[in-house]
């Protein structure tokens, strides 16, 4: 459900209020992630996924289980952070609203459809 114009004032005093009282740890909470530049996480996730290929080859040849956890954990974690990198890449990029604003305007629209269903039976 999106906020109210009254919730939305509150949230912007409390911002404005963190930043003036403490302007060091509201830097730090606006921060999406580490300071890691994105194409070094790219480039750390291709690595981490193709070393969770090469260690799960190794499992099917091996058979121990250990190894394919390992594996499995691996590949997991490079597209984690492929996609985080991706992500931020992309909403960098991109101009308009917040994607979390059009993802909650989408939802509050399947909401209200579902809804008007509801009430017509």
């Amino acid at each position: 459900m999106p906020l109210s114009e009254r919730e939305k004032r509150i949230l912007d005093e409390i911002e404005k209020n963190l930043h003036e009282e403490d302007p060091g740890f509201a830097r730090t909470v606006r921060q999406p992630g580490p300071p890691m530049d994105e194409l070094r996480r790219i480039k750390l996730g291709v690595a981490l996924f193709v070393g969770g290929f090469i260690m799960l080859i190794s499992f099917f040849f091996s058979g121990a289980v250990g190894i394919g956890v390992l594996a499995f954990g691996l590949m997991v974690a490079g597209i984690v952070l492929i996609a985080g990198a991706l992500r931020v890449l992309a909403t960098e990029r991109r101009s308009g609203p917040d994607p979390r604003q059009r993802f909650a305007q989408r939802l509050g629209g399947w909401e209200e459809r579902l809804r008007q269903r509801y009430r017509k039976r």
